[in-house]
């Protein structure tokens, strides 16, 4: 693709802003953003565009990203235009695909046969997480890409499991390309971005974010896979926005029964209840529905995790710490002697490497 295609998929994702859902009905008018760019000013597009988006067409130009594109070929993102090849198929033919992707890694990963999304409670309970492991393990190992949103809790657990088995796995974020959030995720988003994963957004870097950018990629998740498995989720809650958006394009939903007397497990259970996802137990169903059949497998832990790089020294002071009792993140910090920031990283890595495990209100032990 020329440069200057490039820059005016560019102009034509400022004109629509986040979350494009204008994208395809423009560019079935028009075909390609240059020809759209060609006929502002000349024809009437306000039954098209908003007036906000009238506004950008007619004040910017395709020229006006020329710095943009530079500094992301410095950075090494990676810029997705919606009629590449690169981009992924899965996606290009939503009305509401982004006309622009921002991608980190391998970006063979976002074209993988097979693509599970797996999404649940950013505050999981001790059962969610291990149902996680274990699901996320078996499609992993089966060769499915894991699709999430790099977000602490059940998210994180799904591209553990694709990191520690070797698998590919997709990062959607909810802010600007070159911003991890949380922080504590930058270690894993590293060792996603040096496998087989890839991490993208629709928000170019430095952009400037609010709540509603999460929101927005939830549609991108749902998108990118062929079914989605909710693990654990309250019945209103981000991840029950993303079952919506899965239900929208025809994406086969599947939910991990969990306990009637949970909160967390509310979403999950209803939508069992109300027939809108099948059970998932296991990754069986999920596999076979992706029409690959399950092998026989060990249980999948922590536990049973493959080796990981050798820990830093304060992963190594933060194991001194752990116990068998779950402990939140002060008295371990104090315990390790770290600040509450070494602490949080040791954390993350040694969930990694399948030494720690996370439970509910922030609390960690040893696995």
């Amino acid at each position: 693709m020329t440069e200057r295609r490039q820059l005016e998929w560019l102009w034509l994702s400022a004109v629509l802003g986040p979350g494009a859902a204008h994208c395809g009905r423009v560019l079935a008018l028009y075909g390609t953003p240059g020809e759209l760019y060609e006929a502002v000013g000349r024809e009437d597009m306000s039954g098209l565009l908003t007036l906000a988006q009238l506004r950008r067409a007619e004040q910017l130009t395709p020229e006006r990203f020329a710095p943009l594109l530079a500094r992301c070929h410095h950075m090494g993102v990676r810029v997705l235009c919606l009629d590449e090849e690169d981009y992924p198929a899965r996606l290009a033919s939503l009305s509401d695909a982004p006309p622009v992707l921002y991608c980190t890694g391998d970006v063979s990963a976002l074209s993988q046969p097979a693509a599970v999304a797996m999404i649940g409670s950013r505050r999981p309970s001790s059962y969610g997480v291990e149902a996680a492991a274990l699901i996320g393990g078996q499609l992993a190992q089966a060769g499915v890409c894991l699709v999430s949103g790099l977000a602490d809790g059940l998210d994180s657990e799904a591209h553990k499991a694709a990191v520690a088995t070797g698998a590919p796995t997709v990062g959607v974020l909810g802010t600007a390309i070159d911003k991890t959030y949380p922080v504590t995720n930058r270690r894993l988003r590293s060792q996603m971005e040096q496998g087989c994963g890839a991490v993208i957004s629709e928000f170019a870097p430095g952009e400037a974010t609010g709540a509603g950018g999460f929101l927005q990629r939830n549609r991108i998740i749902a998108a990118l896979a062929d079914a989605v498995c909710v693990v654990e989720a309250r019945q209103k809650s981000g991840t029950m926005n993303t079952v919506g958006h899965a239900k929208r394009y025809g994406r086969t939903v599947f939910a991990v029964p969990g306990a009637i007397f949970s909160p967390l497990c509310g979403g999950t259970n209803q939508l069992l209840e109300e027939g809108q996802a099948y059970a998932a137990p296991s990754a069986a169903p999920i596999l076979r529905h992706l029409g690959i059949e399950p092998a026989p497998q060990k249980s999948v832990s922590r536990r049973a995790r493959p080796a990981t790089p050798p820990l830093s020294a304060e992963a190594k002071a933060m194991q001194m710490a752990l116990t068998s009792q779950a402990q939140g993140l002060e008295p371990l910090a104090k315990a390790a002697g770290l600040s509450a920031g070494q602490a949080l990283a040791a954390l993350m890595e040694l969930e990694v490497s399948g030494i720690a495990v996370s439970g509910a209100g922030g609390q960690y032990r040893r696995a």
